[in-house]
């Protein structure tokens, strides 16, 4: 039985490396069972206006294991063999690579397929209230 009604929300701390220096940013896993492809981050929790970033589950689960994504989202461990980090690239007007714990992030997958298992993602999208909302 899906769990479809429970959030999961798993709050990160951001490493993000500058010319200006090292910096941390609060941040934020969000997986919401409504739109059960998809996972948001958020960056910089503790502002009024977070960064949103939402991006497919699956680029989220396949970067743990080897480099995933084209375009504005990359997602891929850290160069480091030993390291326990995902490098996170976002592309807009500029680039800005992130670093996030693994261990963590992982966990936070773990709990969203628990909520939502692969391959169940489409059981519990109302897809009359979907194409109702494209129509206007």
């Amino acid at each position: 039985m899906l769990n479809s009604s429970r959030t999961v929300t798993t709050p990160i701390v951001l490493s993000v490396s500058a010319a200006t220096g090292d910096a941390e940013l609060s941040g934020e896993l969000r997986y919401d069972p409504a739109d059960p492809l998809a996972v948001t981050l958020a960056i910089g929790t503790d502002c009024d206006d977070p960064v949103l970033w939402v991006f497919a589950r699956d680029l989220l689960a396949d970067g743990i294991r080897e480099p995933s994504g084209e375009g504005d989202i990359t997602i891929e461990p850290a160069s480091d063999l030993d390291s326990r980090e995902l490098r996170i690239t976002l592309a807009t007007d500029c680039l800005a690579t992130l670093l996030a714990p693994r261990d963590q992030v992982f966990e936070f997958l773990l709990e969203t397929f628990t909520v939502v298992p692969t391959g169940c993602e489409f059981d519990v999208i109302d897809f009359d209230a979907e194409i109702s909302a494209l129509l206007g």
